[in-house]
């Protein structure tokens, strides 16, 4: 039986995080898969390979542009133990101050394949995330691989209601039974903080889900152990 610990983690660049132990906490959680937002690649406030330093001997990336900033690029990224395959970036045809994407790739795991995306769609309307979602969806989709999960940082911040537009076919962690703030901070034009989510196929069944307790960002890691048959 499959079985995989996995994690999204907004580690916010702009506060020029400390990499090393980002990847302490991947290595101590026991992590496969950890799709990352708000990761810089030889910026100025960053000069440094963020995703090299984060994976160090201990994982693969996959590194995804969103925009060009301070003479490198921002975006997200994804860590796993092994190489995924079939990667590709997709840009939102929608978005508001910054171009937003979402990544995918291929997982093989116990003669079984996991499809991963990564994602962070904007933050300024609920209706410009509905667009974003929509074009996710028609990829989930059209993806031939049965298992499936998302992981991101999706700015649902306004009402927890903003996550049915991920309709009724897929399974959301957080939020399913408890909501998980992920979000530590507080903003005057927010009014939910659960915006980080993991997001699978119903043919996924998922335990041990939980917040990293360590304080590396102004989001705090959502983790889960996915199996399925």
């Amino acid at each position: 039986m499959p079985q995989l610990r996995v994690a999204t983690f907004n580690i916010a660049g702009g506060h020029q995080p400390d990499v090393a132990a980002i990847n302490r906490l991947f290595t101590a959680e026991n992590l496969d898969i950890i799709g990352v937002q708000e990761i810089d690649r030889q910026t100025i406030r960053n000069p440094g390979d963020m995703p090299a330093q984060i994976a160090s001997a201990n994982y693969h990336f996959e590194f995804a542009k969103a925009i060009d900033l301070m003479g490198g690029e921002y975006g997200i990224a994804i860590f796993s133990r092994r190489p995924l395959h079939q990667v590709y970036i997709h840009s939102y045809t929608v978005y508001g101050e910054e171009r937003r994407v979402f990544q995918h790739g291929v997982y093989d795991v116990a003669d079984s394949q996991l499809s991963v995306y990564n994602t962070h769609l904007s933050f300024e309307t609920p209706a410009l995330r509905q667009q974003q979602v929509a074009e996710l969806l028609d990829a989930v989709k059209a993806d031939p691989v049965p298992h499936k999960v998302i992981l991101g940082d999706f700015n649902m911040d306004q009402d927890h209601v903003e996550w049915d537009s991920l309709g009724p076919d897929l399974y959301r962690v957080n939020g399913d039974h408890t909501w998980y703030d992920t979000f530590t901070w507080r903003d005057d034009t927010m009014k939910v903080y659960a915006i980080d989510n993991i997001i699978v196929t119903p043919n996924i069944r998922v335990a041990h889900t939980k917040m990293a307790t360590q304080i590396l960002s102004d989001h705090q890691m959502l983790e889960t152990e996915l199996s399925w048959a």
